[in-house]
């Protein structure tokens, strides 16, 4: 039995109480920067679909376990520590309005999916439109 909850909150959304990652597919995740699962009880039911998911999806993603399975982690960006999430998060997000995670979110998730060229050109953009808000003027785009 599958007893996920998801908790959306500002920057992130977190995911628990999952024995199947087929779950995401479906669910509700709000417009996250990334995407947390925490790992309990998932059972290695990878697929194409999940895989897919994995790959384009428009947030990163974070696997929340000390002890993952190899197949498990290679499909998020990232696995960090089980325990302490919200101070985690909250270093990560430190300072950082929503709009300049995103800008920050949308540079790494180009990094898993675009070509090398691709990825410069969202740094570049992200920069300049960072810089602008910062100076209080326009991005010239």
């Amino acid at each position: 039995m599958n007893d996920m909850k998801t908790e959306i909150k500002e920057y992130t959304t977190e995911v628990s109480g999952m024995t199947s990652l087929s779950g995401l597919l479906n669910a509700e995740l709000g417009s996250p920067c990334l995407l947390i699962v925490k790992n309990s009880r998932i059972s290695g039911d990878i697929n194409d679909d999940i895989r897919a998911f994995f790959t384009k999806a428009p947030f990163l993603t974070a696997l929340a376990d000390d002890e993952p399975s190899e197949e498990l982690a290679e499909l998020f960006d990232m696995v960090i520590p089980a325990e302490g999430i919200d101070e985690w998060t909250a270093r990560l997000f430190k300072d950082k309005s929503k709009w300049a995670a995103d800008q920050i979110t949308a540079c790494f998730v180009k990094a898993r999916t675009g070509t090398a060229a691709e990825v410069l050109d969202c740094e570049s953009r992200a920069f300049y439109r960072l810089m602008a808000v910062k100076n209080g003027g326009g991005s010239n785009e």
